[in-house]
């Protein structure tokens, strides 16, 4: 009797044993999952946050759309047409609208450079998207004017570049530190010319009258007159180009382009902007 009774005991003790141990490894596998997925989340989230400091928040439709439209006119004093981009697919309609009504007024500005034309011009421009994303839209313009006073047709370039964030139409001086330094970047070799006919276009210049240029670069609103700018910036995917006055035997124009790794040390690096570049 006694040794059923101790026999009993052990058997009781070891079942006991079994249970513990189930309970201690069931523990075990809940706190190892649970350790596994707090570092998952914890990677992910911290993988948002690296993305969201690499690019600017986006507060338009990615994939807006753009149109052609014209302006045209045909009488006997002036015959035009030009060519220039309209939008759509915003999310913020209002911020369409301004960026529509920028596109359209400066695509027209270069008229104002014949409206004292004597005798009978024809200008004809077209344009080209050097970049179109979510944070710039860069519209390259170019075409001929050509009044019959004059001895030759001009050939014309101009450029609007817009933060589609903002709306804002960007200029050289707001995205570049405009020094001395980078007027000599550009001066000796820095930027690449586009047609190998204007290697030396850049030995007719001084660091100051490039400076200059610089400073007042992107704008028609002086066209015209002494002040006028003759200067502009574009945006590709991989470069900035800067296009300046040339002799009209070398095309009237010249264009320079330079990855944007190198000119960092000259960015504003407070423009959103170079968060899509860089």
């Amino acid at each position: 009797m006694l040794r059923r009774m101790i026999i009993l005991l052990l058997c009781s003790l070891f079942v006991l044993s079994l249970s513990a141990c189930g309970s201690k490894e069931a523990k075990d596998n809940i706190e190892s999952k649970t350790s596994t997925t707090d570092t998952s989340v914890q990677k992910n989230v911290g993988n948002n946050s690296e993305n969201t400091e690499q690019k600017p928040e986006v507060k338009n439709n990615v994939d807006y759309k753009v149109t052609k439209l014209s302006a045209s006119k045909s009488d006997n004093k002036i015959k035009y047409n030009i060519k220039y981009p309209e939008i759509s697919g915003l999310s913020d309609e209002g911020k369409q609208k301004e960026i529509n009504a920028i596109l359209k007024n400066e695509a027209l500005k270069v008229l104002s450079y014949y409206m004292d034309a004597l005798g009978s011009v024809e200008l004809n421009v077209d344009y080209n998207i050097t970049l179109k994303s979510p944070y710039i839209l860069s519209v390259q313009y170019t075409g001929s004017g050509f009044a019959s006073n004059a001895a030759h047709p001009n050939s014309l370039f101009y450029t609007t570049n817009i933060n589609m964030n903002t709306g804002n139409r960007l200029r050289l001086k707001d995205v570049i530190n405009i020094d001395k330094n980078f007027a000599n970047k550009f001066l000796e070799g820095g930027f690449k010319p586009l047609h190998s006919e204007h290697s030396d276009v850049l030995k007719q210049h001084t660091v100051e009258e490039i400076q200059e240029g610089f400073m007042n670069a992107d704008s028609l609103d002086n066209i015209g007159t002494a002040q006028q700018s003759d200067t502009f910036m574009y945006f590709t995917n991989d470069s900035l180009g800067i296009s300046i006055s040339t002799g009209h035997a070398l095309g009237d124009h010249a264009e320079f382009e330079t990855k944007y790794q190198n000119i960092k040390d000259y960015i504003k690096r407070d423009n959103e902007i170079w968060k899509y570049f860089m």
